[in-house]
């Protein structure tokens, strides 16, 4: 495999005609068949962060943990979410414990701000402890007790990499990515829980896996009823979700990756931002759904959309300054 991380420039910020910031990465727009574009011949194999989320959520469906403890689609979805850690999130994530025989104690995630920044200032101001539910990763480890329940797995040390419980989601993980544990790379994501690097082609068949068979239903549901369970207001796949009109799926993981599943045309699309940077992750994402025509225009200009879409630079007095562009055509 080439480890060749070359990346290609995707967005540019332009003040009258100087280009003062750019932002490299990598785009990736196939089917199951096939690659269709990508912005060069990257075999790199990166980490999957949170978008490996509802790959590793999909044994609540084969392991029927779904039915057994009669899971709700918040529920399904608050299992496969990077939350902002808002009182519908904490709740969810409490009643999948709940339900299935655990408490917030039994979490090996740590206790930290939550990402909503109205959640945060209440904490603040009533003076009310940080949490382990406030976590944005609070849903995957609550599922990860269950499946260890399942599974006849220890619960207490079941973010070690020697723990039964990865090798049962890696290879999981793998089978949805069609790729053998050979072809990956094994570290720890932010939360503690084991997470693995392959090519991007590789993690946009597993989505197009996952969400295309209608074995887990549950889950494609959960992401199209309940985007908010998902992220929250203001982030970037919960409002592709909410303003697609039941045709996209997408999930957003740590260190500038996106995916995006169409499902009306059995097509996605992942975009890997090599610096992180999240407005420039939105700006190439959306970008990239506007190319595709995968938002309808009157979405695109949607104010939830609008909020993250940012393609002018603005002074503080409201001025145009300049403008943010894409340097990449899906053709």
């Amino acid at each position: 495999m080439e480890d060749n991380y070359n990346y290609t420039k995707l967005v540019e910020y332009v003040r009258n005609g100087l280009v003062e910031q750019v932002h490299f990465g990598t785009i990736f727009y196939m089917n199951k068949e096939k690659v269709l574009y990508k912005t060069n011949n990257n075999n790199y194999r990166f980490y999957h962060r949170s978008c490996m989320k509802p790959l590793q959520a999909s044994p609540l469906i084969d392991l029927d943990i779904d039915k057994k403890y009669s899971l709700t689609l918040e529920e399904i979805g608050i299992c496969c979410a990077s939350h902002c850690g808002d009182i519908i999130h904490q709740n969810a994530v409490l009643s999948v414990l709940h339900k299935t025989g655990f408490n917030e104690n039994n979490l090996l995630c740590k206790p930290i701000l939550p990402l909503s920044k109205e959640e945060k200032e209440r904490l603040i101001i009533e003076r009310e402890p940080i949490l382990k539910i406030h976590n944005n990763c609070s849903g995957k480890h609550a599922i990860m007790l269950a499946i260890c329940k399942e599974l006849g797995y220890s619960i207490n040390n079941y973010k070690d990499i020697n723990h039964p419980l990865t090798k049962y989601i890696i290879n999981k993980v793998c089978e949805l990515c069609e790729i053998n544990d050979e072809e990956i790379i094994i570290s720890k994501d932010g939360c503690g829980l084991p997470v693995i690097a392959t090519t991007l082609e590789a993690l946009g068949k597993g989505f197009l896996n996952l969400f295309l068979n209608n074995k887990y239903k549950k889950i494609k549901e959960a992401f199209l009823k309940y985007p908010y369970i998902i992220g929250g207001k203001e982030r970037l796949d919960s409002e592709i979700i909410n303003a697609s009109n039941g045709n996209l799926i997408a999930k957003v993981g740590a260190c500038g990756l996106c995916v995006v599943v169409n499902l009306k045309s059995e097509e996605c699309i992942v975009i890997k931002i090599a610096d992180s940077n999240m407005e420039a992750r939105s700006f190439a994402t959306i970008n990239a759904l506007i190319q595709l025509k995968w938002l309808e225009p009157n979405r695109i200009y949607s104010s939830q959309i609008n909020k993250i879409y940012i393609s002018k630079i603005i002074s503080q007095d409201n001025e145009v300054l300049g403008d943010i562009i894409p340097c990449f055509n899906i053709a």
